[in-house]
C-alpha cells in the first residue's frame, strides 16, 4: 500500500473537508454528519499515511440567513472548515509538529452567488485584512496600479471563516480559528490548504493572518483554485510566500505556496481577461478547452464565458492569477452536448487531481454516515450550479423560465 508523502497527506485532508458537497440537509444534520464524516476519514485512510492526525478545531458548518424561498432541509453547506493536528510530521526539509487548515470548495449555490461569481466588485485587502472582525465593503473608488484588493465574495467568505465560532459539539468549541491558530507554538507549521473555492479561500486567509496577526511558518497548497485579486495582490501573496519545492527532481503537486492546477480544468482560468498577461489562466480558454466544439454549443460556452468576462471588468481591476504549477492530462473527448460539457468539467476538476496525486476519498466507507443523518444528494439541476462558474448556467435557466412565463401571461391576455 502506497503511504502518502506530506503533499498527499495535505490534500487527502482537503478533501476530507468536501465530504459533504454533494449533500443538502438542515444545518444540524450537516454539522452532525461532518463532525463524523472528517475523523472517519482519516481513519479509513490511516493505512496509507493519515494515521497521527487529529481535528483540533471544528469542523465547521455555515449557512447564510435562508430567504423566503429557500428552506433548512433542501440547502447545502455554504462553507465547511476544521483544523487538524499531528506531531512529528515528515517534510522533504525535516521533521514538524504540524497544523492543517482545510477549506471546502464551492458546495451550494449561496457559495456561486456571493462568494464565487460576487468578482463585479472588489475590496481593498489591505483595509480589509486591518479590521477582518468587520464585514468587508466594496472599494468606492478603484486604483488597480496602487493598491491591492481581493473579490467582494472572496472577502465575504474569508469574514465567515475567520469568525466564526466552532459549534459546542465540536473541537475547540466557541473559539474562532484566529483565537486556536493564536496558541500554535511558533515552532509549529501552518499549512492552509482548499480545492476550488477553497484554492482561493486558503491562500488568501493565509495572507490575511499573516498580514493581520504576523502568523509564523505558513505553507499553503491550494489547487484547482480562481484568481481572488488584481496583480498587487499576487504580488503580494508571493512576497510573503515564496515557492517552496523539494531538491531532485519534484513532480508538479510537490511544492508548498504555489496554486496547482490542471490546464484542462475551467475554473482555474477564472477570473483573468488579459490573455497576454496571463496566456495560461483566463476565461477566453475556456471555450476551447476540450477542442472545437459544434456551433450551438460552442455559442452557448461563449454566451457565460462573456457574461464571466463582463463580471470580471466591472471590477476595474485586472484579476491576476497566484504564482502555480501545472499538470496536464491526456484529452478528454470533445463533448457534443452541455450535459457532457458538464461532465468534462467535473472530471477535470475533481477526478483528474485525485489520479494526478493518487488520493482518493473512500466514498463508499461515508455511505452510512450520510444516510444516519439524513443527507439528501443534490438534484441534477442544484448540482450544476455549485460548478465553479455554471452559477451563470441558472442565470440562463432563470430567463428562459421568465419568458415561459411571460409567454403564458400574454397568451391568456389574448385570449
Amino acid at each position: 500500500m502506497t503511504t502518502y508523502d506530506v503533499f498527499q497527506q495535505t490534500f487527502a485532508l482537503s478533501l476530507a473537508a468536501n465530504a459533504l458537497q454533494d449533500t443538502k440537509a438542515t444545518l444540524a444534520d450537516l454539522q452532525a454528519a461532518i463532525e463524523g464524516l472528517v475523523p472517519l476519514y482519516i481513519a479509513v485512510e490511516s493505512g496509507k499515511g493519515l494515521k497521527g492526525w487529529e481535528v483540533v478545531w471544528g469542523p465547521t458548518v455555515w449557512k447564510h440567513p435562508l430567504k423566503p424561498d429557500e428552506t433548512d432541509a433542501d440547502t447545502g453547506p455554504d462553507n465547511t472548515w476544521y483544523i487538524a493536528h499531528k506531531s512529528g510530521v515528515q517534510f522533504p526539509d525535516g521533521t514538524y509538529d504540524t497544523y492543517i487548515v482545510a477549506i471546502a470548495g464551492t458546495a451550494s449555490t449561496f457559495d456561486w452567488v456571493q462568494e464565487d461569481f460576487a468578482v463585479n466588485n472588489v475590496v481593498d485587502f489591505k483595509q480589509f485584512s486591518s479590521n477582518f472582525t468587520s464585514p468587508p465593503t466594496p472599494a468606492s473608488s478603484v486604483n488597480d496600479n496602487l493598491n491591492s484588493y481581493i473579490s467582494y465574495g472572496t472577502a465575504g467568505a474569508i469574514y465567515t471563516l475567520l469568525n466564526t465560532f466552532a459549534p459546542q459539539s465540536a473541537k475547540s468549541p466557541g473559539n474562532t480559528i484566529v483565537q486556536f491558530l493564536s496558541t500554535v507554538p511558533n515552532t509549529s507549521r501552518v499549512i492552509f490548504t482548499g480545492h476550488s473555492l477553497g484554492g482561493a479561500l486558503s491562500p488568501t486567509l493565509a495572507l490575511t493572518l499573516q498580514v493581520s496577526k504576523g502568523l509564523q511558518n505558513v505553507l499553503t497548497y491550494p489547487t484547482a483554485g480562481p484568481s481572488p485579486g488584481n496583480k498587487n495582490f499576487a504580488s503580494l501573496f508571493a512576497s510573503l510566500n515564496s515557492i517552496k519545492k523539494p531538491g531532485g527532481n519534484p513532480l508538479p503537486w510537490q511544492g508548498w505556496n504555489t496554486n496547482l492546477f490542471n490546464t484542462r480544468d475551467v475554473v482555474p482560468q477564472a477570473w483573468s481577461t488579459d490573455p497576454v498577461a496571463n496566456p495560461k489562466q483566463n476565461l477566453y480558454n475556456i471555450v476551447g478547452i476540450y477542442g472545437v466544439l459544434n456551433s450551438a454549443l460552442r455559442i452557448f460556452i461563449q454566451f457565460l464565458v462573456y457574461i464571466g468576462i463582463g463580471r470580471a471588468d466591472d471590477s476595474q481591476v485586472q484579476y491576476t492569477p497566484l504564482q502555480g504549477f501545472s499538470f496536464t492530462q491526456p484529452p478528454p473527448p470533445t463533448p457534443s452536448t452541455l450535459p457532457q460539457f458538464i461532465a468534462t468539467v467535473r472530471d477535470q476538476h475533481v477526478n483528474q487531481y485525485e489520479i494526478q496525486l493518487n488520493v482518493f476519498p473512500p466514498k463508499a466507507s461515508l455511505v452510512d454516515l450520510y444516510q444516519k443523518h439524513g443527507l439528501q444528494s443534490k438534484t441534477y439541476e442544484e448540482y450544476i450550479v455549485t460548478l465553479p462558474f455554471f452559477e451563470l448556467y441558472k442565470v440562463v435557466l432563470r430567463q428562459q423560465k421568465e419568458a415561459e412565463l411571460h409567454a403564458a401571461e400574454t397568451k391568456k391576455t389574448l385570449w
